[in-house]
């Protein structure tokens, strides 16, 4: 994957805290989006493509594995970055491409994103160890979470700082679910969005069915949903276009909040 220039924000934090710097290194916006041009059909074809592009960007040997997910059409696919400490930060998507009228929209476009995000991340040391995972749901069924987070022992439960939830992307500009949202984890993305000059606003999508992050609420993680859906995908159930700009401003927004969280999550009291 290239990338397109470094980014580098400073942000001043409030209080006797100096200014952070965050930097990532963001892939190029026609390659990314080229991505995108063939959607995989099959969830098992979908989960390889996924593996793929995890690997073409440096996810290989024992950081990238694949999940059996029990009663699932396809794996849970995993990618770690390592960071300096015991904690994380688990981001991730599911990928079915069941359309059903509890989930209108495909959510490819979420899916196929986390590849890019670890790309963007991996030049730079991190404090936390981000884990992408692409989560093999089912329609309205997220057995891929519930998979995932069933079979990670107590030690790792305890250690993940919070959750980042990607729903479809790319329809509008950036979304956050603020009801179903950490309240901190909705201000640390305001600030990045205010920081990189990209929009972002709230809509809450209770219509749109089960979420990936409820896996982790339950056990009391920290979460953020994020996605794009506007009003008319959720009133009517429609599909509309996907909006190239749109989509690269979210992936950019995604890439800066990811690594300011690296920056200024605070430690949970842990298990180990």
């Amino acid at each position: 994957m290239r990338a397109a220039a470094l980014a580098t924000i400073l942000i001043g934090l409030c209080g006797a805290c100096s200014a952070q710097k965050v930097q990532f290194n963001p892939t190029d916006k026609n390659e990314l989006l080229g991505s995108l041009a063939q959607t995989p059909q099959s969830d098992q074809e979908r989960a390889d493509r996924i593996q793929a592009l995890f690997a073409a960007g440096g996810c290989t040997g024992n950081l990238l594995r694949a999940q059996p997910v029990e009663g699932a059409s396809g794996p849970n696919v995993i990618c770690e970055l390592h960071g300096h400490d015991k904690e994380s930060i688990v981001v991730g998507a599911h990928y079915d491409q069941a359309v059903t009228a509890g989930r209108p929209i495909d959510n490819w476009s979420a899916a196929s994103l986390l590849p890019a995000l670890y790309h963007g991340l991996r030049n730079r040391k991190r404090r936390h160890t981000f884990v992408f995972v692409a989560f093999a749901d089912h329609g309205g069924d997220v057995a891929g979470a519930d998979f995932f987070v069933t079979h990670m022992s107590a030690s790792e439960l305890g250690h993940v700082e919070a959750m980042v939830n990607l729903d479809a992307l790319g329809l509008s500009p950036t979304k956050v679910w603020s009801g179903h949202s950490n309240k901190e984890l909705v201000q640390d993305l305001l600030t990045m969005a205010y920081a990189l000059k990209l929009p972002a606003s709230q809509i809450d999508i209770e219509r749109a069915g089960a979420s990936d992050a409820d896996s982790f609420i339950r056990q009391q993680i920290p979460n953020i949903t994020i996605h794009s859906l506007t009003e008319e995908n959720l009133a009517g159930g429609i599909a509309t276009p996907l909006r190239p700009d749109s989509y690269y401003d979210s992936y950019r927004l995604l890439c800066g909040y990811l690594a300011y969280l690296d920056l200024v999550l605070k430690e949970r009291p842990h298990t180990e």
